[in-house]
């Protein structure tokens, strides 16, 4: 565990994390992902794995659901610049459909094996509130038998005690459409508004 002055703890993961073999996610030939923004960060925002987008720009939520995310972040009344964003595992995982790759869900033991470096962002960062972004964000922040469709929109004690509210992923509202779209859109307003309420408690 990286210890000492949180920015370069979390600076020095980063490095580390380019070489990371815990999983086969790495034979992939991507890039890894590690987290960024504020260091010393109230709220942490975790979803799943990075995109095609941000294994281009080497940060996470960098394509269209990273502006979307933008929209949210701006409507709790921060800036990505106030917000420590990151994912459950620093590789993307894909699978190969109609001759393309597809993002898919982090294999249980691809969340384990990458744990190591989401503790370290935990520790360093000590953030106030979780906002997990999706459903493999809240297993591995809240447990195993997290269900987004039940466990979204509450305050849910996560490691050490941080509580945590999951949400739905902004990718996940870009391939819906009328009525459902509107529906998820009024729960993440919700969800947004419990995490406004937390984090102006002192």
């Amino acid at each position: 565990m990286f210890v000492g002055d949180g920015s370069r703890a979390l600076e020095r993961a980063g490095e580390e994390v380019l070489e990371c073999r815990w999983c086969d996610l790495w034979r992939s030939g991507t890039r890894a992902v590690f987290g960024s923004e504020a260091p010393n960060a109230e709220l942490m925002l975790v979803g799943e794995a990075p995109s095609e987008a941000d294994l281009r720009t080497g940060e996470p939520f960098s394509g269209p659901s990273g502006e979307l995310l933008d929209e949210w972040i701006e409507a709790l009344g921060l800036s990505r610049e106030r917000v420590w964003l990151t994912n459950v595992v620093k590789h993307r995982p894909a699978v190969e459909e109609k001759g393309r790759e597809k993002n898919r869900p982090p294999r249980a033991s691809e969340s384990k094996a990458c744990r190591v470096w989401l503790d370290i962002e935990l520790e360093q960062v000590a953030p106030r509130l979780i906002l997990a972004l999706g459903g493999s964000a809240g297993k591995s922040l809240i447990g195993k038998d997290f269900r987004i469709t039940q466990h979204r929109g509450v305050a849910l004690p996560g490691p050490s005690g941080v509580p945590v509210v999951a949400t739905f992923h902004p990718a996940y509202l870009l391939r819906l459409r009328s009525p459902e779209l509107e529906a998820a859109q009024q729960a993440v307003q919700a969800d947004l508004g419990l995490v406004r309420d937390l984090l102006a408690r002192r």
